[in-house]
């Protein structure tokens, strides 16, 4: 049986945390702009971990993500209507299967298919594209502001008397990942006091996390990953019983990677999931 303990593969990697302010940081982003691509942060040389052979040990509660198994019955993820027929009623069933809550409520989905370098060197390319800086979607409180921007006042006020959480599903479409995958830092290796909030300059503004480095972090990826595989991820879960209540998470480049080669395809969902019968303590 795999463990924690068991010698993984690894890639060794430059990520990019949160550089303070009186280090030259910025605290605002501008999301779909160059500026945002370009924005200084704080490389450290960083060892990202193979989970494949361990990942029944992570799920959405002890470390604030899961690899689970989803094939999809979309044919063709730029069509947006086929995607929302189609997709969506997968995802909610995803959800509701690994999360046991009681209803999800699909916010919004994306595709990505530009690569990085695309992203960096064209100044007007509003394409959602892979970010390569440590964050969480929504800070905690940002999480609270998208769920009234999202709802109704009264639904939104009735809703968060119960847990409630945004969670993502990230699927690779068309082809297996070869490059820019996702890594997550499990949450038991994370110190909250290194959660920095930034606000995104979006209409309307919001809050979202980066981190700050700290040593004890530990980094995971699924290598190959094929799509007919999802990840579930949190960004915000209101229950404050021990569990994991967010994924920080980022790309990074595999070793010796072409970052002109063909993109990296992906979709990601976002979503309100909801419990009926679970307080938030």
């Amino acid at each position: 049986m795999g463990s924690l303990t068991e010698t993984l593969p690894t890639e060794t990697t430059t990520l990019f945390y949160y550089l303070e302010p009186k280090d030259g940081g910025i605290i605002q982003t501008y999301p779909g702009t160059a500026f945002e691509k370009r924005r200084p942060h704080c490389p450290f040389e960083s060892t990202v971990n193979d989970l494949r052979s361990i990942h029944k040990d992570f799920n959405i509660n002890n470390a604030g993500f899961e690899l689970v198994n989803h094939k999809t019955g979309v044919k063709d993820f730029g069509n947006k209507e086929e995607v929302e027929k189609t997709y969506y009623p997968e995802v909610k069933e995803l959800l509701k299967r690994v999360s046991g809550a009681s209803e999800v409520h699909i916010v919004s989905h994306m595709t990505r298919q530009n690569t990085f370098a695309e992203a960096q060197n064209d100044a007007k390319n509003k394409v959602d594209t892979e970010f390569r800086f440590v964050h969480v979607d929504q800070s905690y409180r940002g999480a609270e502001q998208i769920m009234f921007l999202n709802l109704p006042e009264e639904e939104a006020e009735r809703r968060m008397k119960k847990r409630w959480a945004i969670m993502n599903v990230w699927q690779p479409i068309y082809k297996p990942v070869k490059k820019d995958p996702l890594t997550f830092c499990d949450y038991r290796s994370i110190d909250e006091n290194d959660f920095r909030t930034v606000v995104a300059n979006l209409p309307p503004p919001g809050a979202v996390t980066n981190m700050a480095h700290n040593p004890n972090q530990k980094w995971y990826y699924a290598s190959d990953m094929a799509p007919e595989e999802a990840w579930v991820f949190k960004i915000f879960d209101s229950k404050k019983d021990g569990r994991a209540r967010c994924a920080v998470h980022t790309s990074f480049p595999l070793k010796d990677q072409d970052d002109h080669s063909d993109p990296r395809t992906s979709v990601e969902v976002r979503c309100f999931v909801f419990w009926d019968d679970e307080e938030t303590d």
